[in-house]
């Protein structure tokens, strides 16, 4: 080398800095060490002084952090290239903190001498000249990663990735959810759409190690053939016991919406996957249609079931809703995990306070919970929260009922006739009851009297058909029992209050 790059060291531990020094052979790789800072402050003296070409510090420091460290550099120093300590996991947070001209990042429970060299390398693959500046350019695919990482090019920059042949792109992705490795190359691929398509070119995006993903450019009418060809990889390397999941993008039309196309297409789709399990392709206008669920899950409702000891209404209740939720592949997997989750908790929280015995199941929540949040696919997770309910039936189904078997039997066949013109003196002929004992008789074994039961029943059954449809209210009135639509809204406004219509007008909303 005509030169060594200029390296600065800022971390405000000691020892770290001192790792850096001695485990790697600095001179031999090109580089030079010509200084080290504990913080900001330090650092901004010595690279006014020394003018380093590089910068690898800390994020987390006393005085001057690195974040304010990497604004003071970028706006003096914009050559000078920044490398960015960390012990955050979370990359996005990393990313979105250094958008302002970090070359890269490393996470300190992952360093070594072999992957500093390595990102050093990636940052200055080229040698100085006499001046001490780069001479030649980044690659296009640098370039292409720089961009969806969401770093500002420079106007140079933008000429050289502004350079293709043909008007349209497409970016394609082939992911390996079972974290399988690729046993397709992106070299494969490239050389199969080059040999069937023609005139085409394409570049690999570098960004994760166990899927390929690459921009395709292209001439418009070129299309239907390079959809075709797509279709034609995934199925042939699928049929080969290759398990992956090939996603297309939606065509654009300046390479610099790369980023947007990233985030709008191909993320939103790979979260497609957890939904759509059996899907091996995902052709941004050959998606399944959004089932959409206009009955939203009432979980007061579904509360007062578990209340009331109506268990297969509420597990009735409950399975149709996670057969809908299932259904809709565009909804947030964090959301749809939560809810999960959250349903699983108050299960255990509600029937505890009921006094079943959850000393079993209270322990093994925790399981559920992670059991939920680590699956990889929906099926996955509802199997897991399945087996959740089926200890909950059990525990339900053994459970010594403290309410005399009559009462069971009274509130059973008010459940299976709210819709008749059931009245007290209707149930006493029924279990032979005199009427004015069987009133007594259901007030003190249950909390609510005969007529304002049957009226929670009734009002509970209204608002799942308010729930479901536009059906009319008088309609609505008949069939949960009340003859009279007027009396009926005012039973409803009393118990919910508002009026049937504000009802289903607000759930609706």
């Amino acid at each position: 080398m005509n030169e060594s790059w200029k390296v600065l060291i800022v971390d405000d531990e000691m020892l770290i800095r001192q790792g850096f020094i001695n485990y790697i052979n600095w001179e031999e790789e090109g580089f030079q060490i010509i200084g080290e800072a504990g913080n900001g402050d330090e650092a901004l003296q010595l690279i006014e002084q020394d003018q380093p070409h590089i910068i690898i510090t800390d994020v987390v420091m006393p005085g001057m952090d690195g974040i304010e460290l990497v604004k003071e550099v970028k706006a003096k120093y914009p050559a000078i290239e920044i490398v960015v300590l960390s012990s955050f996991e979370d990359f996005d947070y990393v990313r979105s903190t250094f958008q302002s001209g970090v070359a890269d990042y490393i996470l300190k429970p992952k360093l070594n001498g072999e992957e500093l060299i390595k990102t050093l390398r990636k940052i200055v693959p080229n040698e100085l000249d006499n001046s001490g500046t780069k001479y030649s350019q980044i690659s296009v695919e640098e370039l292409l990663q720089k961009s969806i990482n969401g770093y500002s090019l420079m106007n140079s920059e933008s000429t050289l990735i502004e350079a293709f042949p043909f008007s349209h792109y497409s970016l394609v992705a082939v992911y390996c959810p079972e974290d399988n490795q690729n046993v397709l190359t992106y070299k494969e691929i490239h050389d199969q759409m080059k040999q069937r398509v023609g005139q085409i070119e394409s570049y690999l995006i570098p960004m994760n190690a166990n899927d390929i993903i690459f921009v395709l450019n292209y001439e418009l009418n070129q299309l239907p053939s390079i959809k075709e060809v797509v279709n034609e990889l995934a199925n042939q390397y699928n049929d080969s016991n290759q398990v992956s999941v090939w996603i297309m993008s939606n065509p654009f039309t300046s390479i610099l919406e790369v980023k947007k196309i990233y985030e709008e297409d191909l993320v939103r789709m790979k979260n497609y996957i957890f939904y759509l399990q059996d899907r091996k392709i995902l052709m941004y206008d050959n998606l399944p249609e959004v089932v959409e669920n206009n009955n939203q899950f009432d979980l007061n409702q579904f509360i007062h079931f578990l209340k009331h000891k109506q268990f297969s209404v509420a597990i009735h209740y409950l399975t149709e809703h996670l057969d809908a939720l299932a259904s809709n592949y565009t909804k947030d997997i964090h959301e749809f995990k939560s809810w999960l989750s959250n349903i699983i908790f108050n299960i255990v929280v509600l029937l505890g306070n009921m006094k079943y015995d959850m000393t079993e199941l209270e322990s093994k929540k925790y399981d559920y919970f992670t059991s939920v949040n680590e699956a990889k696919y929906a099926s996955d997770a509802l199997d897991h929260f399945y087996d959740f309910l089926s200890e909950v039936k059990e525990i339900v189904s053994t459970d010594k009922e403290d309410r005399p078997r009559n009462m069971q039997l009274l509130l059973q066949y008010i459940e299976d006739h709210f819709s008749e013109p059931l009245s007290l003196k209707t149930l006493a002929n029924h279990f032979h009851f005199n009427p004015s004992y069987l009133s007594s008789y259901f007030s003190t074994h249950h909390k609510e009297g005969f007529s304002d039961y049957l009226n929670q029943v009734r009002i509970n059954k209204a608002k799942l058909i308010l729930n479901s449809g536009t059906m009319p209210i008088a309609t609505v009135s008949e069939m949960v029992g009340y003859s009279e639509p007027s009396y009926f809204c005012k039973v409803f406004k009393r118990i919910e209050g508002m009026s049937p219509s504000s009802y289903r007008k607000k759930f609706q909303q």
